[in-house]
């Protein structure tokens, strides 16, 4: 059975009426977001923290999330 698991993290500015813009027509989100597969990652007993480095060529773009689903509708990993 196919269970992607994906990490995104986007960032967020201090000040979040910078971020995130919302009405009717449009639903826009500022800044970048980043994203790294978890396959094959080793587990962890730690329950606190873990460090992941993403690398910045791996941007959570509109292009790479239909990439990402389309991987997974043909039973590839992303």
């Amino acid at each position: 059975m196919l269970i992607p698991r994906i990490l995104i993290v986007v960032l967020v500015p201090n000040d979040l009426t910078d971020w995130l813009n919302h009405s009717e027509q449009e639903l826009a989100m500022r800044y970048c977001g980043y994203w790294i597969s978890l396959r094959g990652e080793p587990a962890t007993g730690n329950t606190a923290t873990v460090t992941v480095h993403l690398p910045r060529t791996s941007q959570f773009t509109v292009a790479e999330l239909q990439s990402i689903i389309q991987r997974i509708g043909n039973e590839q990993f992303p």
